[in-house]
């Protein structure tokens, strides 16, 4: 079976057209995953692992693997250790 091209931005844009439910919940998807996988390229850019991520917020590795692996919502404050152990800082854009 050849391998078929799909126009994924394509087909969602359709379906959030036709759907506000759907585009309500790809939005609000879209952008928790987004924000984690900020998180995830900013520890690996400074060559941390999640066990030093976990040191430098005073979160466990668990609970740190739980956010990246997105079975756990990390609340401001959490979020604010994380970014403030990166070096970095959370932005509404």
């Amino acid at each position: 079976m050849p391998f078929r091209e799909i126009d994924i931005d394509k087909i969602i844009d359709e379906k959030c057209k036709g759907d506000p439910e759907f585009k309500a919940a790809y939005k609000e998807a879209y952008a928790e995953l987004d924000l984690i996988a900020q998180i995830i390229k900013l520890r690996k850019a400074k060559g941390l692992t999640q066990d030093d991520l976990a040191k430098k917020t005073g979160l466990t590795q668990q609970m740190i693997s739980r956010i990246e692996k997105r079975t756990y919502s990390p609340n401001y404050r959490n979020l604010v250790k994380i970014a403030d152990a990166l070096d970095s800082r959370l932005q509404l854009l």
